[in-house]
């Protein structure tokens, strides 16, 4: 199963166990035409940004940023600084490889209780 095809399979569990969760997946992965990839860059787009991130603090974390791979995929370096990034900010961040890790990474960062200030 392809990258993409994992994310909206996740995209639909989160829909249908969480749906009042607020969350947003970013353009990562997707082709687009020169003059398109120049616009993005030029409006703030970075270069190995995680795939999906879920602005639901939890315990003491900010949110859920994942990167999703397939069970034989691997991480950029850029990707991996992204996600040493986002932790070192208080983020829970993840490279998830496959639907049951990103799964069980989601389900074990939801059910965290929050905490308020």
């Amino acid at each position: 199963m392809s990258e993409d095809k994992i994310q909206e399979e996740i995209v639909k569990y989160i829909l249908y166990k969480y749906p009042s969760t607020l969350m947003s997946a970013t353009l990562g992965g997707i082709r687009c035409t020169y003059k398109q990839a120049v616009k993005a860059k030029r409006t703030g787009y970075k270069k190995g940004q995680p795939d999906l991130f879920i602005y639901e603090p939890r315990g003491i974390y900010n949110g859920l940023a994942l990167e999703i791979k397939t069970n034989k995929g691997y991480a950029t370096k850029e990707q991996k600084q992204w996600i040493k990034d986002l932790q070192d900010r208080g983020w829970k961040a993840e490279i998830c490889k496959g639907i049951s890790a990103c799964i069980e990474v989601i389900d074990s960062y939801l059910n965290l209780k929050r905490i308020v200030d």
